[in-house]
């Protein structure tokens, strides 16, 4: 019913517990996962090889180190079950509640489904409090307008796998045109992929969205992801990719029509943008980067918010 997807680098201190107590914990719903080693050189492999012989097990890669995009292209294929979903080796989901979200998603013959999700960082558990979640509720059937103006909140979605998106020949769901935006700054992928995709989701299909007003999953803070605030915020990243996210749907009439017919979301996206924007430091603001790749675009988005 539920394939799952993992990709993992050197995750080993977080797998073994991932693996065993909560994907094959009690009540999870996964009843297949797809596991790709993205050329781990801590004890992953090891870890792994307790499970080359279960049949729910489908474990890739090896030595050589692709990146999460590849990755998930090598699984993406080989997904065999009406739903799927993804989660990052370092975070966790609470079995029994991704069940209720995986019975809530078919009950309502949803194309994604999600729920609340915790923070942890330094051994802290916090509940946090999207204001997406709210927002969402401004009316009906606004994922969209909601995403775009809160930011991204939806994590550990599940998805009907017939409803994904499709791009390119091999009809991946993510859209690797924004990588190849991206990498122009040296700094690697296209960081808010799940965004963009909860996006593509709520324009394709507003009325099949299912939120589960429940704790589902915890995502974990550590200094040295690629999404932490020194890496991806404070550098012009985070803006530059919203700014790319404002110029693919917002140049598009009718999408631009739903901002601009809710003061409300009009208002709050601006507000996203531009506290996005009051993160950078001066410092990155002086930069190569955001000089000559960034600047370009932010200034083209904010075009757009102010004329519409």
């Amino acid at each position: 019913m539920l394939t799952l997807l993992i990709p993992t680098k050197n995750h080993g201190i977080y797998l073994e517990h991932l693996l065993a107590n909560v994907v094959f914990g009690p009540g999870s719903p996964v009843t297949n996962l797809l596991i790709f080693n993205d050329g781990s050189t801590d004890n992953t492999a090891e870890i792994l090889s307790k499970y080359a012989n279960d049949k729910r097990v489908r474990i890739m890669g090896g030595t050589s180190s692709i990146g999460v995009m590849l990755a998930y292209q090598q699984m993406y294929p080989l997904i065999e079950t009406p739903y799927m979903t993804t989660i990052a080796t370092d975070d966790l989901f609470y079995p029994e509640a991704m069940a209720r979200l995986l019975e809530a998603t078919v009950r309502n013959d949803a194309c994604m489904g999600f729920g609340k999700y915790q923070i942890l960082e330094d051994g802290n558990l916090s509940d946090l409090q999207h204001p997406g979640w709210h927002g969402r509720n401004f009316k009906r059937s606004c994922d969209f307008e909601a995403l775009m103006s809160y930011d991204h909140y939806v994590f550990l979605g599940i998805y009907k796998t017939d409803a994904l998106p499709q791009y390119g020949l091999t009809r991946f769901p993510y859209d690797l045109s924004l990588n190849r935006l991206a990498a122009a700054d040296g700094l690697g992928e296209f960081r808010a992929q799940d965004w963009s995709l909860a996006l593509d989701m709520a324009i394709a299909h507003p009325d099949r969205i299912c939120f589960v007003d429940e704790y589902c999953g915890v995502f974990r803070k550590v200094a040295n992801q690629l999404s932490s605030d020194a890496i991806y915020v404070h550098t012009g990243r985070a803006v530059y990719e919203m700014a790319l996210l404002i110029l693919r749907h917002l140049s598009n009439y009718e999408l631009r029509q739903r901002i601009k017919s809710e003061p409300h979301f009009h208002v709050s996206v601006k507000n996203l943008f531009y506290a996005k924007f009051g993160a950078v430091t001066e410092e990155a603001k002086n930069s190569h980067n955001f000089q000559q790749i960034y600047k370009p675009i932010i200034l083209a988005a904010d075009t757009i918010l102010n004329n519409m």
